[in-house]
């Protein structure tokens, strides 16, 4: 029995109009084309369990493990995040507060379109935040000490020259906050 594991892309990208983005459309036959391909599909899980371990120990060296060098976050109407130096310093400056406390899990993920060098996954994660009576995140002032973010994850991989796993595009869509968190104002300047 696996347990949850996974990513959360951070849940600040809807709060800065991250809109979601669908990195490669999953349809059934891809899906049939690759359920046997289950080595593939438990190296995303770990990569994925990484990427979340990584954040809610606030290890972000450990990101670099995660990310292609050229990977790229969010996507649609918002400037992207591209780049593994990019990358970090963004995780860096969304969960370092030593008050912010994260638990992020990940099921239902979801593989497909595999080839030697690359693949991809959708995924359902929630994400939990437990943080101050009043805290900043994302440019915006939130109330009260926690809240659940559920969303949804489309990734694209790519093989590196080691062999190893790494996201090439991680897009997130929110599809709800739940709990005691409500958004009082946005920063200014944030």
């Amino acid at each position: 029995m696996q347990l949850p594991s996974l990513l959360i892309l951070s849940s600040l990208f809807s709060i800065t109009s991250f809109p979601y983005t669908t990195a490669t459309p999953l349809n059934a036959r891809a899906i049939r084309d690759s359920t046997d391909d289950a080595t593939t599909l438990a190296a995303i899980n770990q990569l994925l369990s990484l990427f979340s371990q990584s954040l809610d120990n606030k290890d972000f060296e450990s990101l670099r493990d995660v990310f292609a060098d050229d990977a790229q976050l969010g996507g649609g109407g918002a400037p992207p995040i591209v780049g593994i130096e990019d990358i970090v310093e963004f995780y860096t400056g969304t969960f370092e507060n030593e008050t912010l406390r994260t638990l992020h899990t990940v099921d239902t993920v979801l593989g497909a379109n595999f080839t030697e060098t690359t693949a991809a996954s959708t995924a359902y994660a929630s994400v939990y935040y437990f943080g101050p009576k009043i805290f900043e995140r994302g440019g915006f002032l939130f109330s009260n000490t926690s809240a659940v973010f559920r969303e949804k994850l489309s990734d694209e991989y790519v093989r590196d020259e080691a062999g190893d796993w790494r996201v090439k595009f991680q897009g997130l869509d929110v599809l709800s906050i739940e709990g005691a968190a409500s958004v009082l104002r946005p920063v200014p300047g944030g």
